[in-house]
Formats: structure tokens, C-alpha cells, sequence
């Protein structure tokens, strides 16, 4: 006796899904590379227009040295997924002295976001 036989799936997500988009999203990274000014009213004052002018910078700024950061762990994920992988190839990429400088511009650029955050968190109260 033979089995009915199921009608095949598709695997794709139904249109209506909240599952993963067909287009993905861009990188949050990217979108704030690309970020011309804010839209949020409430930061839209006078008083604080400069320091919004900065915290929007240090956000991309932020954004870059972040980029540069990923694009470190994509080379390194890169070459250890090489079957042929050397351990010269291996010690070059971990004595990478760029490595330092991105993660120092990234700690730098993130204390100056957090700060200027704070400076508008203090101008807004």
C-alpha cells in the first residue's frame, strides 16, 4: 500500500510573515553612516542645535570606526574558515597592529557619543 504523498512546501516565508524580510535592511551601521540630520522634534531646539550637530556626528563617526572593527573580524573569520589556513597566515592577522587603532577609535568615538548624549540629556531636562 503506497502513501499519499504531501503537497510540496515553499520554503519561502509566507508574504504576511513577521519572519525575515525577502529584501534585506540595510546595517544599522550603514543607515547611520548615511543619517543627514535628525526628524525628532523634540531635539529640534535652539539651545541644544549644536550639541545635536555633534551627537549626530559622533554617530557616524561611531559608525565608521564600528565598520572598520567588523571589517577586521571578516578577514580574520575568513581565514580561519581556509582549509589551507598556515600559522604564519594566522600569527600576521592576530599581530595586525590596525586592529588596536580601530578598537582605540571605536572606544574614543563611543566616549565622546555617551558624552555629548549626556550633555543633551542635561540641556533637555
Amino acid at each position: 500500500m503506497s502513501r499519499p504523498q504531501s503537497p510540496p512546501t515553499d520554503p519561502r516565508p509566507p508574504e504576511n510573515s513577521n519572519e525575515r524580510r525577502r529584501a534585506p535592511r540595510r546595517r544599522l551601521r550603514d543607515r547611520i553612516a548615511s543619517l543627514d540630520r535628525t526628524t525628532n522634534q523634540a531635539l529640534r531646539r535652539p539651545e541644544i542645535a549644536n550639541l545635536v550637530m555633534i551627537v549626530e556626528d559622533d554617530l557616524r563617526q561611531t559608525a565608521l570606526a564600528l565598520g572598520a572593527v567588523e571589517q577586521y573580524l571578516g578577514k580574520a573569520h575568513g581565514l580561519l574558515e581556509q582549509p589551507d589556513v598556515t600559522a604564519q597566515a594566522l600569527a600576521e592577522m592576530a599581530r595586525d597592529p590596525d586592529v588596536v587603532t580601530r578598537i582605540d577609535d571605536l572606544a574614543e568615538n563611543l566616549a565622546n557619543l555617551r558624552r555629548t548624549m549626556n550633555r543633551i540629556a542635561a540641556a533637555i531636562k
